[in-house]
């Protein structure tokens, strides 16, 4: 029984160093790994959130559309912008969004379409629904807050509120 025992006390020993080995060896792999990774964080800081738009303003005529009875939103993330009728009556388009100090740059919309494949618009009669006049559009951000926004382009002036 003796001898037994020296034996088993060896292998017990020797599996020990091993399977410090290998713990040591996945947790440097796990590490390299991460350490590899990039995550990109937003820079939107106000401007990220779910927009309610309320109000357009026409520039050119002095024109108000309040909005009254359509649930209209954008939905500003990273770099990319949802444009929803909770209503469903209005088709939703995404969009890429750069923005640059004051300014906001809307470029490449799609009508969303997760069963088929989004595609790309071809004409803004979707995105005048929404206060989008053209398929690339530059806004001046006029008033941001964490509660409210104001965008403004050569022809309309956009008012929304954070939902």
């Amino acid at each position: 029984m003796k001898g037994k025992t020296n034996n088993m006390t060896q292998n017990t020993k020797i599996c020990r160093p091993m399977g410090l080995v290998k713990f040591v060896g996945m947790a440097l792999m796990v590490l390299a790994l991460l350490g590899s990774c990039e995550l990109e964080t937003s820079r939107n800081k106000k401007l990220d959130g779910y927009w309610r738009l309320q109000q357009i303003d026409s520039i050119g005529t002095g024109g108000v559309n309040t909005m009254q009875g359509k649930r209209l939103f954008w939905a500003i993330q990273h770099k990319l912008l949802e444009l929803r009728d909770v209503d469903r009556k209005i088709s939703k388009c995404l969009l890429r969004f750069e923005r640059q100090g004051d300014s906001l740059m809307l470029s490449q919309p799609y009508l969303y379409d997760r069963e088929n494949g989004d595609k790309p618009l071809e004409n803004t009669e979707i995105l005048l629904h929404y206060g989008v006049n053209s398929l690339n559009e530059h806004f001046k951000i006029d008033d941001l807050t964490s509660s409210r926004m104001v965008l403004s382009s050569r022809k309309c002036r956009l008012h929304f509120v954070k939902f």
